[in-house]
């Protein structure tokens, strides 16, 4: 039986190599609709990432959203009966434990194991079963949020921040590692101008897988280095596309689509590997448009005369009954800041959607969910920007209702 075995990884792989010679992956079938966006955590509302977020992104749902069994009950959204599952792994930096007294494990009031969320001195590989939002009960229709900014001009901070150089002219399209340049045609011969930023961030990629994994083009003499590169800033290209809402074409890549059959039959690993570089790609160009956003937050906290607020929190020991000042949490669709704790349990806070500020007791209904959505928020492994909500299950694999099957 042990000779059946697959693991997450091959049988990701399996799927990815079936879709892409029916012609039907998501590189070769994007979802470039004004809904369509990077998948999130229902309780947590951190995103997915890496393997994890192309695995729930080839399961091809309207809906971004996603959470465990678990989560969809507290969140009072059961799942439907006879759903699919869908298995995800990643890095953690946290396990949940049960708490034991004189040997024996505590129960809450209902006769449950209490169990208490402690960090690792290495991240551990863990895996969750997860249901979208149209598998749950009782979930309002998934609508997207107006964005501030169109995928257009947030395209152009990441680019002007990034400094860049681009050139224009001709109708060629490639990233020249040793002038370091980014050349294109001009904006005007590209049927929107969306496509023009959606290829221009895709060459900002190969200029950053250059820079972050150390894959310059120059190396990648033969068909399988160049290969994987592709894969790599495409993975990223698609990933952009969702947090942007630019549109996503392999376009000039389709010849790509063999190769990387061919790799991932030979490497089921490859595939995961490179979601994970992507990822880094990903935060790196991110990073590019969050500069100016730190930069806003800055000034806005001057403006407010809450110097306090320029200090970074002092690292503490997790404490899963009280909030630590500094902690940005998401929460129904919203991110709340701890400004401060004050006294009689009661903490001075700001709604960051709309910067309000405001006094919350712990007595409060808004301090228990955001309590329980810090303590259940997923971490990512990476965290190489400390600034950056990530989007993993920080949770260990929960005991799941046999009741309902499994999908990759």
């Amino acid at each position: 039986m042990s000779n059946n075995f697959k693991s997450l990884n091959e049988k990701v792989s399996e799927k990815m190599i079936s879709d892409l010679k029916r012609g039907i992956s998501v590189f070769q079938k994007p979802d470039n609709s004004p809904n369509s966006m990077l998948p999130f955590n229902i309780e947590s509302g951190n995103r997915y990432t890496g393997a994890a977020a192309l695995t729930l992104l080839m399961q091809r749902r309207d809906d971004p959203r996603w959470a465990t069994f678990n989560q969809a009950n507290r969140n009072r959204t059961a799942v439907l009966a006879g759903s699919t599952g869908t298995f995800i792994n990643f890095h953690s930096n946290y396990a949940i434990k049960i708490v034991f007294e004189n040997g024996q494990p505590v129960l809450r009031e209902n006769g449950s194991q209490r169990t208490e969320k402690i960090r690792l001195k290495e991240p551990e590989l863990v895996e969750a079963k997860v249901f979208n939002g149209e598998q749950l009960r009782k979930l309002p229709k998934w609508e997207k949020e107006p964005q501030q900014l169109t995928p257009a001009e947030r395209a152009q901070v990441i680019l002007d921040n990034s400094k860049a150089v681009i050139e224009h002219g001709g109708d060629e399209m490639v990233y020249d590692a040793k002038s370091d340049t980014i050349v294109l045609p001009e904006m005007e011969q590209f049927a929107k101008p969306e496509q023009y930023y959606a290829e221009a961030l895709h060459q900002l990629a190969h200029r950053t897988a250059a820079q972050e994994l150390d894959q310059s083009q120059e190396s990648a003499v033969d068909e399988s280095s160049h290969s994987k590169i592709e894969l790599r800033t495409n993975l990223a290209s698609l990933f952009l596309s969702k947090e942007l809402n630019l549109p996503y074409d392999l376009n000039y890549h389709v010849g790509y689509v063999n190769s990387w059959a061919q790799v991932m039959k030979g490497d089921p690993a490859e595939l995961f590997n490179a979601a994970g570089d992507a990822q880094k790609i990903v935060d790196r160009i991110l990073g590019f448009e969050r500069q100016i956003a730190q930069q806003q937050e800055a000034h806005q906290e001057q403006q407010n005369e809450l110097p306090a607020q320029h200090q970074p929190a002092a690292e503490t020991s997790f404490n899963p009954d009280k909030l630590n000042k500094g902690e940005v949490i998401p929460y129904d669709g919203k991110e709340f800041k701890v400004v401060a704790e004050l006294k009689n349990k009661v903490y001075q806070m700001q709604d960051l959607s709309d910067n309000r500020k405001f006094k919350m007791s712990s007595k409060d209904a808004l301090f228990a969910n955001l309590l329980e959505a810090r303590n259940y928020s997923q971490e990512n492994v990476l965290d190489r920007n400390e600034a950056r909500e990530t989007g993993q299950d920080t949770s260990v694999q929960e005991e799941e209702n046999q009741g309902y099957s499994i999908s990759i």
